[in-house]
């Protein structure tokens, strides 16, 4: 593929997902003016890695991108040096609505993330004992909870986090260390698969 096919492809696939320059430099990690000189062809041959970063972050693979093929062990290369990028939202909204991320988080995924994965900064649930105000929650929506699992649980409006558990006749329930709730008062959003937190 020529760089200035490469550079039509990649602009025409940005717009195509509605993202600007500056939201893709964002989601990849490559920035702005990097990407502005490969859509006018002036980088003449953009590394691999930086091509497997805007697949990632255009949420297609390297080979869609490049428009050819590639051999099968580089390409597993690449998809292993990748991070992927979750979407961080500042409210817990209700299933399928559609809603702006205010940031990004990098997980240390090989593939694009499912999009029943999204983060949220803990300080926009109700203050639970279980996390840090400062951490940001990773909640994937689609699993279903296990003993001992973290989740995100909405009760009466307000999202906060419980621990899910179960005893071995089946009886199920949520805690959080001080208060305890019976599966019939709360409706679980998601488990939370992982956390980041910032020590300072």
């Amino acid at each position: 593929m020529t760089t200035e096919n490469l550079g039509t492809r990649l602009r025409q696939l940005r717009e195509t997902k509605v993202l600007t320059r500056y939201r893709l430099a964002k989601i990849s990690g490559v920035s702005e003016a990097y990407i502005y000189r490969i859509e006018r062809g002036e980088i003449k041959n953009p590394r691999r890695d930086t091509l497997g970063k805007l697949a990632a972050g255009l949420n297609v693979t390297l080979t869609y991108l490049i428009g050819e093929p590639a051999p099968l062990d580089t390409l597993q290369l690449v998809e292993q040096s990748l991070k992927a990028y979750i979407p961080v939202y500042a409210e817990v909204g209700e299933e399928g609505e559609i809603m702006e991320p205010v940031d990004y988080v990098a997980c240390t995924r090989t593939r694009v993330p499912p999009p029943t994965l999204r983060a949220y900064r803990a300080n926009c649930l109700y203050p639970s004992v279980l996390i840090e105000s400062t951490d940001t929650i990773v909640v994937d929506t689609s699993l279903t909870p296990e003993n001992g699992d973290l989740v995100v649980v909405i009760k009466e409006g307000q999202p906060t986090v419980k621990k899910y558990r179960q005893d071995r006749k089946g009886q199920k329930w949520f805690e959080d260390g001080k208060d305890r709730y019976e599966v019939e008062d709360v409706t679980i959003h998601g488990i939370i698969t992982e956390f980041i937190r910032k020590m300072r």
